[in-house]
């Protein structure tokens, strides 16, 4: 009997021993790894890399077009200043008696007959191109065909009138001047071409 016993708890020994190694794994140890945090740590580079575009795209500059108004408005105050500087002078001392505003008034201005004439010769003058605002000239043609007719003035003459002359003989225009005209007007008629400005069908008022 009692060496019966024995080999009852021998076997009972032995099946317990068996199951624990067989459920064992080796004596690994088992540990329920954290889901989120490994989610988290698969996903943060994806999210660096988002927020880095956010930012990259809201540190960049906005580049803003300008219209064609304002693009027009630069480039007409850019030849403008070309104007004051190198052409006004010429055209004070030649072209504004008719062109602009009458300074000094010849003596005979106040005879009837001729105070008409003269008056009837500034209307068509200012009719034609209005100088006393600077460029744009006040015109009934565009700026760049303004610009054409100067350039045509400055390479074949024509301007100021010969009648005109013959009581202002200092009123003839040089070679010099005639070149700064040509140079002035090509430029100009280039930056509007530049520009896409050079339009025939807006007169400039």
């Amino acid at each position: 009997m009692k060496y019966t016993l024995i080999k009852v708890h021998l076997y009972i020994a032995l099946f317990t021993f068996s199951t624990s190694l067989l459920f064992s794994h080796g004596g690994e140890k088992h540990e329920k790894k954290n889901i989120t945090e490994v989610s988290t740590q698969k996903d943060t580079p994806v999210s660096q890399v988002q927020i880095t575009s956010i930012k990259s795209l809201e540190n960049e500059p906005q580049v803003n077009v300008p219209t064609i108004e304002e693009t027009k408005k630069a480039i007409f105050k850019e030849i403008n200043s070309a104007y004051l500087s190198e052409i006004k002078p010429i055209f004070e001392k030649k072209c504004f008696d008719c062109h602009g505003t009458l300074q000094n008034k010849p003596w005979y201005y106040n005879i009837p007959p001729i105070s008409y004439m003269i008056q009837k010769d500034i209307e068509e003058a200012k009719e034609h191109m209005d100088m006393t605002k600077d460029f744009p000239f006040i015109s009934h043609d565009t700026p760049y065909n303004d610009l054409k007719s100067i350039k045509e003035i400055g390479l074949k003459g024509g301007m100021p009138p010969l009648k005109y002359i013959i009581g202002h003989w200092d009123a003839r225009l040089t070679d010099s001047d005639k070149k700064a005209l040509v140079q002035w007007s090509q430029s100009a008629m280039q930056k509007l071409k530049d520009n896409k400005l050079n339009t025939t069908s807006e007169a400039s008022h």
